[in-house]
């Protein structure tokens, strides 16, 4: 049994999210279904995380294991020609058989792209949230710091959610901004439903005056999702890269 690793991107605009979920179109029933047709048997797809529905990626990673001879490059040239416009197989190696696309995951990369000017183009619409009200950038910044490091980060997560340890590692936060967009980037060990939209909506609260960059201890220390920002829209979220 052979154990594949493959590299995604997809819009996630028009998904269910990820998940395969009973007859609604996601990203990895999608997959799944052009690859059994692809290998002729049934697969499992397991992909380095759930997306949510609108969530695009420029590198996602899958794995997924079949008994069918084929060289790589086939695999993915079989794998487009099966698949919609909207998702691409950009890679597919061989991998150990030990490989998990999720439990082998090490850190991931995310951006959030915000865009700053009155008028969105019909080409850009779909993949940033616009917000035009005044910013205070050295605020934002001063926010930005504050969730690097180790926290807790139940006041930033999805109410309801089933997992127990929400205790996630930031390794890295910041910002790149110009005329048109400002860009949120972020990369961590892991990362919780609604997580990083709802750290890039309390930092535009901060921006706004409506929040204080010092009062983010204590809206980890409450461990209430009603202490922190919004949850900004999934078109402005991307899943960046996958590391191993």
């Amino acid at each position: 049994m052979r154990n594949l690793k493959l590299t995604i991107a997809y819009d996630g605009t028009g998904y269910h999210g990820w998940q395969i979920q009973p007859h609604l179109p996601t990203i990895q029933g999608e997959l799944q279904q052009a690859l059994q047709k692809l290998f002729n048997h049934v697969v499992r797809v397991n992909g380095s995380g759930r997306t949510d529905a609108g969530v695009h990626a420029l590198g996602q990673v899958a794995n997924v294991q079949t008994i069918r001879i084929m060289h790589p490059n086939s695999i993915l040239r079989g794998a487009n020609a099966l698949l919609p416009a909207q998702i691409r197989v950009l890679a597919v190696e061989e991998a150990s058989p030990d490989f998990h696309a999720q439990r082998s995951a090490r850190a991931k990369t995310y951006e959030y792209r915000i865009w700053r000017q009155p008028i969105v183009s019909p080409f850009d619409c779909r993949y940033v949230h616009a917000f035009r009200y005044p910013l205070d950038q050295g605020a934002v910044d001063r926010g930005t710091t504050c969730f690097i490091g180790e926290h807790d980060f139940t006041s930033f997560c999805a109410t309801g959610t089933d997992i127990q340890d929400r205790i996630r590692t930031i390794y890295e936060a910041s910002w790149s901004r110009t005329e048109a967009q400002w860009t949120f980037r972020i990369r961590g060990n892991g990362f919780l439903q609604y997580m990083v939209r709802t750290i890039a909506g309390t930092l535009l609260e901060i921006g706004r005056g409506r929040l204080a960059a010092e009062q983010i201890p204590q809206i980890f220390g409450a461990k209430d999702r009603r202490r922190a920002g919004p949850s900004l829209p999934a078109r402005g979220l991307h899943l960046i890269s996958v590391e191993y």
